[in-house]
């Protein structure tokens, strides 16, 4: 894999393909974006054609049987998820998914067994994970800067899809039938998987609440009350109705408090002995300007030498759990289903 160019396939050419995995793919020296899918073949066509990609189907299956193709990104809606990546990993390609890896925990079981059986590198776009400032708040953790956790908290809240999806007010991300889920599943399983990251524990008791502004749509609030295992409080609070946005985390220890989301780089160490650290870390950026997510990069990577991705479908499978576990009964709950 070292001595050719990797080459890439991208099935589902929404917003996410548009703005991270394809520029980020086209920026790998050592990558070449080949093929693209998308039920709507107007846009695969017109994607490929602005990328310069010389192959676009309408069916990703098409895009699966080109023999040559190293490895796959299934960025379609959340329902499809398990059927693509699993198709494509029977067709012997390495698969990144976006989040979440599923909408069901039998379906992303499957994945992940499927991905050890044909051995490959299955990975998640948690992109949080890679985020310089939350590497650098690990490793403070760690190292014991604030002693012992005892506490956090955690918000993740923006306004919502229909704000910046590519199909606006008609996204899929409504529509429970390709969504699975709503907020939780777009917001949660981020500040989920992060929060257990940082800190090095697990979740193992949760209570959470859901609203619904639209019955016949998908929850756009959710709270989540939760305990680890060595014994952390911890609360997330997730919303796609907050258009100022909300990203604050704060992780409580016996030597002070960890601050994250006060600006989008940095974080702020409020020791007890009055110290204060101010930390900011600039993420790479791309020649366009936007982030440079390092999910891409992690993924290529993994592929060329084999190493387990930071983000792994195993990982993925244990936040699911959590979440899916909660919601599901809480949907029950709400609409009388």
């Amino acid at each position: 894999m070292n001595s050719k160019k990797l080459r890439i396939g991208i099935i589902g050419c929404g917003k996410i393909a548009q703005i991270r995995h394809i520029p980020e793919y086209l920026l790998n020296e050592g990558v070449e974006v080949v093929a693209v899918s998308d039920v709507n073949y107007k846009r695969a066509k017109e994607v490929a054609t602005n990328n310069d990609i010389p192959f676009y189907f309408q069916n990703y299956r098409e895009l699966l049987n080109m023999p040559d193709i190293d490895a796959v990104s299934v960025c379609t809606p959340n329902a499809t998820h398990a059927e693509v990546t699993i198709q494509a990993l029977y067709n012997q390609k390495h698969v990144l998914v976006e989040k979440p890896i599923a909408i069901n925990i039998e379906d992303a079981e499957k994945m992940v067994n499927l991905a050890q059986t044909k051995n490959k590198i299955l990975m998640v776009g948690y992109n949080q994970r890679l985020s310089p400032i939350h590497n650098w708040v690990k490793s403070y953790i760690k190292h014991e800067g604030i002693g012992k956790v005892y506490q956090f908290q955690s918000n993740f809240q923006h306004g919502g899809p229909g704000n910046w999806s590519i199909d606006g007010k008609n996204s899929w991300f409504f529509d429970r039938k390709e969504a699975g889920f709503g907020v939780t599943v777009d917001l949660g399983v981020h500040k989920l998987d992060l929060l257990q990251w940082l800190i090095n524990d697990e979740i193992y008791q949760a209570q959470s609440f859901l609203s619904f502004n639209d019955k016949a749509s998908v929850e756009d609030n959710a709270v989540f009350i939760v305990k680890t295992k060595s014994g952390i409080l911890g609360t997330f609070s997730f919303s796609w109705n907050n258009p100022q946005q909300d990203h604050r985390t704060v992780i409580y220890g016996e030597k002070g408090r960890i601050i994250l989301g006060e600006s989008y780089h940095g974080a702020i160490v409020e020791l007890n002995s009055g110290e204060v650290i101010e930390k900011e870390l600039n993420p790479q950026l791309r020649p366009d300007g936007f982030l440079n997510s390092g999910v891409v990069d992690d993924f290529v990577q993994c592929v060329r030498t084999g190493r387990r991705a930071t983000a792994s479908g195993l990982e993925a499978l244990k936040t699911m759990k959590i979440l899916l576990d909660q919601v599901n009964g809480l949907w029950i709950k709400e609409l009388g289903e």
